[in-house]
Protein backbone atom coordinates (compact mmCIF):
# COMPACT_ATOMS: atom_id res chain seq x y z
CA UNK A 1 0.00 0.00 0.00
CA UNK A 2 1.70 3.08 -1.23
CA UNK A 3 2.23 5.93 1.58
CA UNK A 4 -0.02 8.76 2.00
CA UNK A 5 1.54 12.48 1.16
CA UNK A 6 0.27 13.76 4.67
CA UNK A 7 0.39 13.30 8.42
CA UNK A 8 -1.80 14.25 10.80
CA UNK A 9 -1.02 17.37 13.40
CA UNK A 10 -2.13 18.90 16.23
CA UNK A 11 -3.50 22.06 14.87
CA UNK A 12 -2.42 23.94 18.18
CA UNK A 13 1.24 23.48 17.43
CA UNK A 14 0.90 24.89 13.90
CA UNK A 15 3.03 27.75 13.41
CA UNK A 16 1.58 30.79 11.30
CA UNK A 17 3.95 32.63 8.76
CA UNK A 18 1.28 35.24 8.49
CA UNK A 19 0.41 38.04 10.80
CA UNK A 20 -3.30 38.20 9.55
CA UNK A 21 -6.47 36.72 8.43
CA UNK A 22 -9.99 37.48 7.39
CA UNK A 23 -12.36 36.66 10.09
CA UNK A 24 -15.21 36.75 7.65
CA UNK A 25 -13.64 34.17 5.77
CA UNK A 26 -12.49 31.89 8.78
CA UNK A 27 -16.39 32.14 9.58
CA UNK A 28 -17.38 30.69 6.03
CA UNK A 29 -14.89 28.13 6.20
CA UNK A 30 -15.97 27.53 10.20
CA UNK A 31 -20.26 26.57 8.35
CA UNK A 32 -18.07 24.37 5.44
CA UNK A 33 -16.32 22.49 7.63
CA UNK A 34 -19.84 22.35 9.94
CA UNK A 35 -21.77 20.33 7.54
CA UNK A 36 -23.27 17.13 8.36
CA UNK A 37 -20.68 14.38 6.95
CA UNK A 38 -20.45 10.41 7.40
CA UNK A 39 -17.27 10.19 9.01
CA UNK A 40 -15.53 9.09 5.82
CA UNK A 41 -17.02 11.78 3.81
CA UNK A 42 -15.11 14.22 7.01
CA UNK A 43 -11.85 12.25 6.74
CA UNK A 44 -12.18 12.99 2.78
CA UNK A 45 -13.33 16.32 3.17
CA UNK A 46 -10.17 17.01 5.18
CA UNK A 47 -7.53 15.06 3.32
CA UNK A 48 -8.85 17.51 0.45
CA UNK A 49 -8.10 20.44 2.64
CA UNK A 50 -5.34 19.22 4.54
CA UNK A 51 -2.73 21.87 5.23
CA UNK A 52 0.54 22.35 3.56
CA UNK A 53 3.50 23.36 6.08
CA UNK A 54 7.02 23.24 5.83
CA UNK A 55 9.67 21.74 8.48
CA UNK A 56 11.30 23.82 10.71
CA UNK A 57 14.37 24.57 13.53
CA UNK A 58 13.17 22.01 15.99
CA UNK A 59 10.68 20.04 13.95
CA UNK A 60 8.21 22.54 14.06
CA UNK A 61 6.05 22.78 11.42
CA UNK A 62 5.28 26.17 9.74
CA UNK A 63 2.05 26.46 8.01
CA UNK A 64 2.69 27.20 3.91
CA UNK A 65 -0.77 27.46 2.94
CA UNK A 66 -4.17 27.06 4.71
CA UNK A 67 -4.05 29.15 7.63
CA UNK A 68 -7.94 29.80 7.53
CA UNK A 69 -8.77 26.12 7.39
CA UNK A 70 -6.62 25.84 10.40
CA UNK A 71 -8.31 28.21 12.49
CA UNK A 72 -11.47 27.70 11.22
CA UNK A 73 -10.43 23.91 12.66
CA UNK A 74 -9.56 25.07 16.21
CA UNK A 75 -12.75 27.76 16.51
CA UNK A 76 -14.70 24.40 16.25
CA UNK A 77 -12.90 22.46 18.27
CA UNK A 78 -10.98 20.33 16.42
CA UNK A 79 -7.69 19.42 17.53
CA UNK A 80 -5.89 17.76 14.75
CA UNK A 81 -6.01 17.95 10.89
CA UNK A 82 -3.89 16.79 7.71
CA UNK A 83 -1.24 18.38 6.81
CA UNK A 84 1.58 17.82 3.95
CA UNK A 85 5.12 18.55 4.23
CA UNK A 86 6.16 20.73 1.55
CA UNK A 87 10.07 20.99 2.34
CA UNK A 88 11.83 20.16 5.41
CA UNK A 89 14.63 22.70 6.10
CA UNK A 90 14.97 21.25 10.04
CA UNK A 91 18.66 21.34 9.55
CA UNK A 92 18.75 24.88 9.78
CA UNK A 93 19.32 27.43 12.22
CA UNK A 94 16.33 30.09 13.14
CA UNK A 95 18.17 32.80 11.36
CA UNK A 96 18.88 30.96 7.51
CA UNK A 97 15.67 29.20 7.90
CA UNK A 98 13.62 32.44 8.28
CA UNK A 99 15.83 33.97 5.27
CA UNK A 100 14.87 30.58 3.70
CA UNK A 101 11.27 30.95 3.90
CA UNK A 102 11.50 34.55 2.73
CA UNK A 103 13.16 33.43 -0.52
CA UNK A 104 10.53 31.34 -1.13
CA UNK A 105 7.83 33.53 -0.32
CA UNK A 106 6.06 31.68 2.44
CA UNK A 107 6.83 34.86 4.95
CA UNK A 108 4.01 37.04 4.64
CA UNK A 109 3.97 39.40 8.07
CA UNK A 110 1.86 42.36 7.16
CA UNK A 111 -0.05 43.77 9.63
CA UNK A 112 -4.19 45.15 9.17
CA UNK A 113 -3.06 48.34 8.26
CA UNK A 114 -0.57 46.81 5.07
CA UNK A 115 2.65 47.52 7.28
CA UNK A 116 4.79 45.12 6.69
CA UNK A 117 6.43 43.36 10.24
CA UNK A 118 9.18 41.40 10.62
CA UNK A 119 8.74 37.21 11.54
CA UNK A 120 9.63 38.16 15.21
CA UNK A 121 5.75 39.59 15.32
CA UNK A 122 4.01 36.42 13.83
CA UNK A 123 2.09 35.00 16.66
CA UNK A 124 2.85 31.61 18.19
CA UNK A 125 -0.59 29.61 16.91
CA UNK A 126 -3.01 31.09 13.90
CA UNK A 127 -5.61 31.97 16.89
CA UNK A 128 -3.18 34.87 17.96
CA UNK A 129 -3.91 36.67 14.18
CA UNK A 130 -4.83 39.44 13.51
CA UNK A 131 -8.41 40.13 11.73
CA UNK A 132 -8.20 41.92 8.69
CA UNK A 133 -10.89 42.13 6.74
CA UNK A 134 -9.62 43.24 3.37
CA UNK A 135 -8.24 39.83 3.39
CA UNK A 136 -11.80 38.57 3.68
CA UNK A 137 -12.81 41.13 0.81
CA UNK A 138 -10.15 40.16 -1.23
CA UNK A 139 -11.34 36.46 -0.86
CA UNK A 140 -14.88 36.76 -1.23
CA UNK A 141 -14.62 39.17 -4.41
CA UNK A 142 -12.24 36.32 -6.11
CA UNK A 143 -14.72 33.89 -5.19
CA UNK A 144 -17.05 36.05 -7.46
CA UNK A 145 -14.98 36.10 -10.00
CA UNK A 146 -13.08 39.24 -10.11
CA UNK A 147 -9.85 38.16 -10.34
CA UNK A 148 -7.88 34.64 -10.52
CA UNK A 149 -6.45 32.93 -7.39
CA UNK A 150 -2.95 34.55 -7.46
CA UNK A 151 -1.43 30.85 -6.35
CA UNK A 152 0.50 32.17 -3.86
CA UNK A 153 0.10 34.30 -0.14
CA UNK A 154 1.83 37.12 -1.74
CA UNK A 155 -0.52 37.55 -4.70
CA UNK A 156 -3.56 37.30 -1.97
CA UNK A 157 -1.46 39.77 0.18
CA UNK A 158 -1.76 41.98 -2.95
CA UNK A 159 -4.91 42.50 -3.64
CA UNK A 160 -5.92 43.03 0.02
CA UNK A 161 -3.58 46.01 0.10
CA UNK A 162 -4.72 47.20 -3.02
CA UNK A 163 -8.40 47.11 -1.92
CA UNK A 164 -7.06 48.52 1.52
CA UNK A 165 -5.98 51.69 -0.80
CA UNK A 166 -8.82 52.34 -2.76
CA UNK A 167 -11.84 51.12 -0.70
CA UNK A 168 -13.33 52.77 2.31
CA UNK A 169 -16.57 51.06 3.66
CA UNK A 170 -17.65 49.82 7.46
CA UNK A 171 -16.13 46.77 7.24
CA UNK A 172 -17.25 45.70 10.24
CA UNK A 173 -21.25 45.60 9.66
CA UNK A 174 -22.72 43.36 7.33
CA UNK A 175 -24.19 46.24 5.21
CA UNK A 176 -20.75 47.97 4.99
CA UNK A 177 -19.07 44.64 4.05
CA UNK A 178 -21.61 43.79 1.16
CA UNK A 179 -21.06 47.35 -0.09
CA UNK A 180 -17.51 46.98 0.21
CA UNK A 181 -17.97 43.42 -1.60
CA UNK A 182 -20.26 45.10 -4.61
CA UNK A 183 -17.12 47.60 -4.82
CA UNK A 184 -14.65 45.44 -4.51
CA UNK A 185 -15.47 43.40 -7.57
CA UNK A 186 -16.19 46.35 -9.80
CA UNK A 187 -13.04 47.85 -8.72
CA UNK A 188 -11.08 44.31 -9.47
CA UNK A 189 -11.74 44.07 -13.07
CA UNK A 190 -11.33 47.70 -13.70
CA UNK A 191 -7.81 48.98 -14.68
CA UNK A 192 -6.18 50.35 -11.81
CA UNK A 193 -5.86 46.50 -10.66
CA UNK A 194 -4.06 45.30 -13.92
CA UNK A 195 -0.72 44.91 -12.90
CA UNK A 196 -1.81 42.27 -9.86
CA UNK A 197 -1.72 38.97 -10.39
CA UNK A 198 -5.00 37.39 -11.30
CA UNK A 199 -6.37 39.97 -12.88
CA UNK A 200 -8.85 39.51 -15.42
CA UNK A 201 -10.40 42.43 -16.84
CA UNK A 202 -13.91 43.73 -17.09
CA UNK A 203 -14.59 40.44 -20.43
CA UNK A 204 -12.84 37.71 -18.33
CA UNK A 205 -9.53 38.04 -20.27
CA UNK A 206 -6.59 39.33 -19.53
CA UNK A 207 -6.28 43.27 -20.40
CA UNK A 208 -2.97 44.88 -21.79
Amino acid sequence: MAKPDYEMADLATLRPTQLTLGLYQVRHKMDVSSRPRSTGGLRRFLRGHRIRTIRGPGGALYIADHHHWARAWLELGWRRAPVSVDADLSDLGPNAFWKRMSELGHVNAYDEHGNRQGHEALPPTVLGMRDDPYRSLAAFARDAGAYRKPGNAYGDFSWARFLHRHLREDMHSIAGFGRALSLAIELARSRKARKLPGYIGSCGTREG
